[in-house]
C-alpha cells in the first residue's frame, strides 16, 4: 500500500491547530492531530540553539580534528627531519675519501651518532604521528601489493567480491530510498515486473556475501593464530573478542552520536525530519545502549539506532558464537566441529520456518499505510501541493 504525503504551504500566521482544522475540512474520517504534523520551520531538536548533546558531540569532533591536525604536523616534521638526515649522510659519504680514515674513526661514537639520536622521535611523538591524515590517506589509497604465487596470507580474489557486492548495495539503496519521492509510483510498480529491476529489488541478497566473507576470514585468522601460538590460550580468546569490539565500536558509536545530536541541523524542508533528525525518540532516550552491546536487532528492534547498522549487530553476534565451531576444529576434533556447524544450519532453517508459520500473513515488503502531512510556511501566500509517495 502506498502512503500519501501532503505538503501544504500556509501563511506564517497559521499555527498547528489551524492546519489540523484545515485538513479535517478537506478530508473526512481522518484522525490527524498536531503530533502528525512536521513543520519545516520547527527548530532542530525541538528547541532554539544547540542542545547539550549537540555541544558534547561538537566538542568530541573538534578534539578528534585537533588530534588529526597535530598528528599531521608532527608527521610532516618527522618526514622533513628524516629527509634532511638522509641527505646529510649522503652528502658526508660523498666526501669520505677526502678525509683521513683514522681521524674519522678516532671520533667518539656518541659524537658521530649525535645527529641521528637528535632526530629519533619519542614514543609520544610517534603515537601522535599515527593520527596523521597524510599517513592514513597513504595507507587507504596505496595500491602496492606483494603478489606472489605461493603467498597464502592474502586472498586477492575477495577484493573482486567486495567491489561487486558493494556496487550492488549502493545502486539499490540509491534508487530504492528515492522511491518515496518519485513523481509517479505507477512507473515503479510497472518497472518491478522487468528482469532488470530484480537486480535492484533483490539487492538484499548482496549483503549475504559479506556475511560469507566475514565468516571465512574469521575462521582462517582464528585457526592461523592458534597454529602460530601452538595452543588455545585464554589470552588468544580474550583478544579475539576485545580486538573486534574495540575496532568496530569506536567508529560505530561516533556515527550514532552524530546521527542523534547533529542530523537535525543537516537539512531543512517539508520532508526533512528537522525536529528529531534521523533517529527516533526511543533511540535517543531508551534504546541507545542496545548499540553498545550489539543487541539492537533482538531487544527493542523498533527503536534501534541507525537502522542501517543492523548488519553490525548480526555480524558481531555471529562473531560471538563462531568459536563454538572453531575451537573443536582448532583442537583437531573436526567431527564435533562439523556437527556443531550442521546444528547451526538446521537452527537457522528451523527459526525461519517457525516465523513463517507463526506469522502466515507476514509480508517481506511490508509498508505503512498512513497519511502524513507536511506543512511549510511560505510567507503570506498560501500554496497547496500534494506529493504521492510509496513507502
Amino acid at each position: 500500500m502506498g502512503s500519501l504525503v501532503l505538503g501544504v504551504c500556509v501563511p506564517s500566521s497559521c499555527d498547528r491547530q489551524s492546519v489540523v482544522s484545515l485538513i479535517h475540512r478537506l478530508f473526512e474520517k481522518v484522525n490527524i492531530t498536531e503530533d502528525n504534523l512536521v513543520c519545516s520551520n520547527d527548530p532542530p531538536n525541538g528547541q532554539k540553539g544547540l542542545t547539550n548533546g549537540a555541544i558534547v558531540t561538537i566538542v568530541i569532533l573538534s578534539f578528534l580534528c585537533l588530534l588529526v591536525l597535530i598528528g599531521t604536523i608532527i608527521d610532516l616534521i618527522l618526514m622533513s627531519k628524516k629527509s634532511s638526515f638522509v641527505n646529510l649522510r649522503t652528502h658526508n659519504g660523498a666526501y669520505n675519501h677526502l678525509v683521513d680514515t683514522g681521524e674519522m674513526t678516532s671520533q667518539p661514537e656518541s659524537r658521530r651518532t649525535s645527529t641521528y639520536f637528535s632526530l629519533n622521535p619519542t614514543s609520544r611523538t610517534v603515537f601522535l604521528a599515527e593520527f596523521s591524515a597524510l599517513k592514513s590517506l597513504g595507507r587507504i589509497f596505496t595500491l602496492n601489493e606483494k603478489i606472489r604465487v605461493d603467498n597464502n596470507d592474502s586472498f586477492l580474489f575477495l577484493n573482486g567480491i567486495r567491489v561487486l557486492s558493494l556496487f550492488w548495495i549502493i545502486i539499490a539503496h540509491s534508487l530504492l530510498f528515492g522511491v518515496s519521492y518519485t513523481s509517479n509510483v505507477l512507473d515503479i510498480l510497472v518497472s518491478q515486473r522487468t528482469i532488470a529491476f530484480q537486480l535492484i529489488s533483490s539487492a538484499q541478497f548482496s549483503v549475504d556475501t559479506f556475511f560469507v566473507l566475514s565468516g571465512f576470514l574469521t575462521a582462517i585468522l582464528f585457526i592461523r593464530q592458534v597454529k602460530k601460538e601452538e595452543k588455545l590460550s585464554f589470552r588468544l580468546m580474550f583478544l579475539y573478542y576485545i580486538h573486534r569490539y574495540i575496532r568496530l565500536t569506536s567508529a560505530f558509536l561516533l556515527m550514532i552520536l552524530v546521527s542523534i545530536n547533529l542530523s537535525p541541523y543537516f537539512g531543512q524542508g517539508p520532508v526533512y525530519p528537522i525536529e528529531q533528525g534521523f533517529e527516533s525518540k526511543g533511540c535517543r532516550t531508551r534504546s541507545w545502549w542496545t548499540s553498545i552491546l550489539y543487541v539492537g536487532n533482538l531487544v527493542r528492534s523498533d527503536e534501534m539506532c541507525l537502522n542501517i547498522a543492523w548488519y553490525l549487530h548480526n555480524d558481531m553476534q555471529f562473531h560471538w558464537i563462531a568459536p563454538l565451531t572453531l575451537i573443536p576444529f582448532a583442537l583437531g576434533r573436526k567431527t564435533y566441529a562439523f556437527l556443531i556447524a550442521t546444528l547451526f544450519v538446521f537452527l537457522g532453517i528451523g527459526s525461519i520456518l517457525t516465523i513463517l508459520l507463526y506469522y502466515p500473513n507476514m509480508s517481506f515488503n511490508d509498508s505503512t499505510n498512513n497519511v502524513s502531512f507536511f506543512i511549510m510556511n511560505n510567507g503570506d501566500h498560501p500554496v497547496v501541493f500534494f506529493v504521492l509517495g510509496y513507502s
